[in-house]
């Protein structure tokens, strides 16, 4: 009863071995299933990740910014900060290309200007060139412009402004404006 049971069972897998049932180029990946799921899991994991990222990043932005407020507030408290800024009316008779700032006979600033500044003033931008802390009392402040004037030539000048800084903050704005009735640049140093 064995012996036939053994003998049909060798029959049907000489028969599967000759169909090519069980030949060496069909292989069963058990595996891949698995494979599957760990390749999704791995991509949500990294998609979780890389929001987490974003958000830490945004949070160090905001962080960096109000660190920046605070060490600005520290660093020049309003009762005794004083800024500079720069202004160009359309500067058609003068092309700014540098300043020179002096605070009581010491230079404080100075700057040289990229064409996108230049452009970005013409547009009627105010950059603030400089911010000190001040004693309270009178002060000088001296600014050198250079740059090209009318027809193209080589342009130097300079401005003097005496102030008396008071309690509070002290806004100082260097001015190039054009003046169409004689044809030049007018530098003037304004007090806020």
């Amino acid at each position: 009863m064995y012996r036939s049971k053994i003998k049909q069972w060798a029959f049907v897998v000489l028969a599967c071995l000759s169909l090519g049932v069980f030949a060496s180029d069909q292989s069963i990946d058990f595996a891949a299933q698995a494979k599957k799921e760990s390749a999704k899991q791995a991509l949500a994991t990294v998609t979780q990740l890389s929001k987490e990222i974003q958000q830490l990043k945004a949070n160090v932005v905001d962080l960096n910014k109000d660190l920046r407020l605070m060490e600005e507030e520290l660093l020049f408290p309003s009762s005794t900060q004083a800024s500079v800024f720069v202004s160009v009316d359309s500067g058609e008779f003068f092309t700014l290309e540098s300043i020179k700032i002096k605070l009581d006979g010491n230079i404080i600033a100075s700057h040289l200007y990229s064409d996108k500044q230049r452009q970005a003033l013409a547009r009627g931008g105010i950059q603030r060139l400089h911010m000190t802390n001040l004693n309270n009392g009178l002060h000088t402040l001296s600014a050198f412009f250079t740059g090209l004037g009318p027809n193209g030539r080589p342009y130097k000048r300079a401005t003097e402004l005496q102030f008396t800084k008071g309690k509070g903050s002290q806004y100082i704005e260097l001015a190039i404006v054009d003046d169409y009735a004689k044809q030049k640049p007018v530098f003037t140093i304004k007090q806020w």
